[in-house]
């Protein structure tokens, strides 16, 4: 693990000073292009993490006995996370006491099921809907890498508690209303349907 972290950063400091050879350049431009890079880096590293925590767990063969049987290898899962999108890899079991498969890196990751949003950029979406569309959220947040349909789905999830009224409804001894009749239909008894 430490030789594949080290290999990224190496990778990423080269990176770096390619990025400082180039002479036509603002600091804008500068900032962009180094913070891609970070974040790229970051996402190897990431990536690296959670494949070292799997075959860790595979290996422990003994705390997964009679519990846990490996059904499958290497299951792709494509995560959006603040730095990007994360391409892991984890191992399906059949959990043998509830009799269902489940992926126990998905519970310590602290990824729910179906979930390709982590909790992050779900709040940052909801945030940005409050001011924006729909899709212009999806836009600023992640760049357009989720629909419009992701972010009116993570606004679903949020669960406000509704306030208890303040005060009383008050009773109201008469109350008027008034139509136009352009826009109250005659209710005669017997009439019939149509224009008659």
């Amino acid at each position: 693990m430490e030789s594949i972290i080290q290999q990224i950063t190496l990778e990423l400091a080269k990176n770096i000073l390619e990025k400082f050879k180039i002479t036509h350049m603002d600091i804008d431009q500068l900032g962009e292009l180094l913070l891609e890079d970070c974040k790229a880096a970051a996402r190897q590293m990431v990536a690296a993490y959670v494949e070292e925590a799997n075959l860790r767990m595979r290996a422990d063969k003994e705390s997964r006995r009679g519990k846990l049987s490996l059904k499958e290898k290497d299951r792709q899962r494509i995560v959006l996370t603040e730095i990007g999108p994360i391409e892991i890899h984890r191992d399906c079991y059949l959990d043998k006491a509830k009799g269902r498969y489940i992926t126990p890196l998905d519970q310590a990751l602290g990824i729910n099921k179906y979930e390709r949003v982590t909790s992050s950029v779900g709040a940052k979406l909801v945030e940005a809907a409050t001011e924006h569309s729909y899709e212009e959220s999806a836009q600023i947040v992640t760049g357009g890498a989720v629909s419009r349909q992701t972010v009116r789905n993570q606004i679903l999830k949020i669960h406000v508690p509704e306030l208890d009224p303040t005060e009383k409804n008050k009773e109201v001894k008469e109350l008027h209303i008034f139509a136009d009749e352009d826009h109250v239909h005659m209710q005669r008894p017997n009439k019939v349907k149509g224009k008659k």
